[in-house]
């Protein structure tokens, strides 16, 4: 004998798709108390529903008998959202006591999809595309969880660059418009990403090789590949203070041994187009460490003089030197910008610096150390910027008028 098909949400349904329809003429006539007893009821049968739920999938034998009612709640759900999401436009919400229900109504919707997700997500299927009205939903979400935790983020982490990456890799995917191909698992990571970066923002933090938030994305697999780049410009920073390739060498490798050290959870990922952050930066360090590697052990010259040729041409004479109108801290803002926008691609931030900037002068020094121009591109100042964007407005100012 059958079980008797039972609709848990047939009361949810009847007062959104009926009672509270701007379209029908019902609305209209509801008591400001009506209105109330109504939105206590939402919350009750919001309780109620979860239990109900729960017993129903339980009492299931079948696997596929309950992934095929996960996905049934879980659409019902979402298309109950979205005509509530559509009442709120509506004029008559104007009035505060109908605009208060419908707000409750749209807590406790998200609330149920949470219920849902949270529990039975691997019956939904995590690699399934989210219909893209619900996707809106989660990203309003999204955005008011981030606007929240961001300032406890900041901070908790003395290093601007570092939060300024995370903040604009999430806030992007927030207001991109491309909603047609997200799926389930992408929107989980963003909300666990989120989640514990507000933990982080409101715990204390160890000393290591790495910042407390580095370590974190590692663990979290953040593989954005803003992010990829800023981890390796700034591991780039570090060893370029060193005077010589030995101690630049050494430096590496502990680093390396340190990244290697950090856990990441590889089975899940910020973009699952791109490879996993640990296998990008480790065949970097990889790469990094054979330079330098090869470099020490053919030396051409003198290494004290190696290192003093990097920053000075051969013939060290201002006729030979192309004069920059700018100062050695707008030039690095420039050359950092174009390495990290791709414009200019080589091996590493320094390889550009290193190969373009010792052929270059100002009006006020004549020999630049790539060393200082680098470092400089880190710690520009307000006035610095607005120049060189001024500087490159030109440029594209006198590229329209070709």
């Amino acid at each position: 004998m059958t079980m008797p098909q039972t609709y848990f949400l047939e009361w949810l349904d009847s007062l959104i798709l009926t009672t509270l329809n701007p379209r029908k003429d019902f609305v209209y006539s509801l008591t400001s108390e009506e209105l109330l007893i109504i939105s206590e009821k939402v919350l009750n049968e919001t309780s109620n529903i979860q239990i109900q739920l729960n017993k129903h999938f339980f009492l299931l034998l079948k696997e596929t008998e309950i992934r095929l009612q996960v996905k049934k709640y879980h659409s019902a759900l979402i298309i109950l959202l979205d005509h509530v999401v559509e009442y709120q436009k509506e004029a008559i919400n104007k009035r505060q006591e109908l605009s208060e229900l419908m707000c409750t109504l749209v807590s406790s919707l998200e609330e149920l999809l949470s219920f849902i997700e949270n529990r039975y997500i691997n019956y939904l299927g995590v690699d399934e595309r989210v219909p893209v009205t619900y996707i809106m939903i989660l990203k309003k979400e999204l955005k008011q969880k981030l606007d929240k935790m961001k300032l406890n983020l900041v901070k908790a982490v003395e290093n601007k660059n570092i939060t300024d990456v995370v903040l604009i890799v999430l806030y992007a995917f927030i207001y991109s418009n491309d909603n047609s191909s997200i799926t389930y698992k992408e929107i989980l990571y963003r909300k666990e990403l989120i989640n514990e970066l507000e933990i982080f923002g409101e715990t204390p933090k160890r000393v290591s090789a790495f910042s407390a938030l580095d370590e974190l994305l590692i663990y979290m697999n953040f593989n954005s590949i803003k992010y990829i780049n800023y981890f390796k410009n700034s591991i780039i920073e570090k060893i370029d203070l060193l005077s010589n390739d030995g101690e630049r060498l050494k430096k590496l490798l502990f680093l390396c041994k340190e990244f290697n050290q950090i856990y990441s959870n590889e089975k899940n990922c910020f973009n699952p187009k791109n490879e996993n952050l640990k296998t990008v930066i480790s065949d970097w360090f990889v790469q990094e460490i054979t330079y330098l590697e090869k470099k020490i052990v053919q030396p051409v010259i003198p290494l004290e003089i190696s290192e003093k040729s990097l920053d000075t041409p051969k013939d060290n004479n201002k006729e030979n030197k192309i004069t920059c109108l700018l100062s050695a801290d707008q030039i690095g803002l420039i050359l950092r910008a174009c390495d990290e926008s791709r414009i200019l691609n080589a091996k590493s931030m320094s390889a550009i610096f290193k190969m373009i900037v010792p052929h270059l002068s100002t009006p006020n020094k004549i020999d630049l150390s790539y060393h200082s121009v680098r470092s400089k591109s880190y710690n520009a100042e307000d006035k610095d910027k607005e120049i060189a964007i001024e500087s490159l407005e030109k440029i594209i100012k006198k590229i329209r008028s070709y």
